[in-house]
């Protein structure tokens, strides 16, 4: 459905994106997503013709669309902000929507649809500036889904909503792109709404494509630091490859023991960085032996209870902070001698 080829953007001397090449199935939810700065909107943007590349093109459908104007491209655009026409009523937006893009079908039933589908339907005779900012946002997604677009266009859809309502038009989008089959791309610098949301996700970083797959193996295989650090929180630790066979890195006066499968190129000698996950760290109650494998003591710096579970900062003897999820704060306060310990097959190396 999308394809993008070596698009390069330069805003006067500075690079905003920077040969950067991804495609998309139709029918898929695929999401860029990067810190602020990283290029993302910017290329969303040259995706609707908004603005033009400096080098490379866009393709719809297998036909290049880099010198056809934005209302030629059958794109639906929400933004971050509602961008509805305040002097209109709900559904007036929605017609103006249809009127622009020269829909065919019957006007009246695609509205009644879409507004039933984002469950506005009984706001359809009211003005943007009488519906709440969740309320707006539904109204944007069916102004951008009504004629039907080959592609939809999210450019930070969620921004200014609290969490909970954040969490609800999350599912709701994904669940309305999926009843609609619309190939989407959307826009985020949240890992949480890209990883939950997605089918493919791009990372991006300084305007390039760090890695792009499954959320799932974004988050269990990266292969950039910069991927394992932006994705979720880890325990990184740094250190030499001892073995390549064993293999073991030495990271200060302790050994990391690591599973690799062979899937390495590193040989003995070479610097490894390597990624735990809170989630695949155990904490005990009372230090063990450091001689058994990747087990270490330490002492809690910090405790932040989250009700579905406690987040905690543990101090290991030479320093090193490690980040850990325990089910329960009970017999886990700031001060308390513990130690951690996490299985070789669950460490990251890049």
């Amino acid at each position: 459905m999308l394809e993008v080829k070596n698009l390069t953007k330069y805003y006067g001397d500075l690079l905003a994106v920077d040969e950067l090449s991804f495609r998309i199935e139709e029918g898929q939810f695929a999401t860029l997503l990067g810190p602020s700065g990283c290029g993302k909107s910017t290329t969303l943007h040259v995706i609707a013709g908004l603005i033009d590349a400096t080098s490379g093109s866009v393709h719809l459908r297998g036909k290049e669309v880099s010198d056809v104007p934005p209302y030629e491209r059958n794109i639906g655009l929400v933004f971050q902000h509602s961008a509805l026409f305040p002097h209109m009523t709900v559904e007036e937006n929605l017609r103006y929507g249809l009127k622009m893009q020269d829909f065919d079908g019957d006007h009246d039933r695609q509205i009644e649809k879409y507004l039933e589908m984002v469950q506005m339907l009984e706001h359809a005779d009211h003005k943007p500036d009488e519906l709440s900012g969740g309320q707006q946002r539904r109204i944007s997604f069916a102004r951008a889904l009504v004629y039907e677009p080959d592609i939809l266009l999210l450019d930070e859809p969620l921004t200014g909503l609290d969490r909970v309502l954040r969490e609800d038009m999350r599912n709701e989008i994904r669940s309305i792109q999926q009843e609609v089959d619309v190939t989407t791309l959307h826009v985020t610098h949240d890992q949480s709404e890209a990883l939950s949301m997605s089918d493919q996700v791009i990372v991006m970083n300084e305007g390039r494509k760090e890695q792009e797959g499954h959320p799932t193996e974004l988050y269990e295989q990266p292969k950039t630091e910069f991927v394992a650090e932006f994705l979720g929180q880890s325990t990184k630790f740094e250190g030499e490859l001892v073995d390549a066979n064993t293999p073991v890195i030495r990271s200060g006066s302790r050994e990391i023991h690591i599973e690799t499968n062979g899937d390495t190129e590193a040989v003995a000698g070479d610097d490894i960085s390597t990624y735990i996950r809170p989630e695949e760290i155990d904490v005990h109650p009372t230090p063990q032996a450091n001689g058994d494998t990747n087990t270490f003591s330490g002492r809690i710096t910090d405790v932040e209870y989250l009700g579905h579970r406690a987040e905690l900062e543990i101090e290991l003897d030479d320093g090193t902070k490690v980040i850990a999820f325990s089910q329960t704060s009970d017999d886990l306060s700031v001060g308390k001698e513990v130690s951690v310990q996490f299985d070789p097959d669950k460490v990251i190396c890049v």
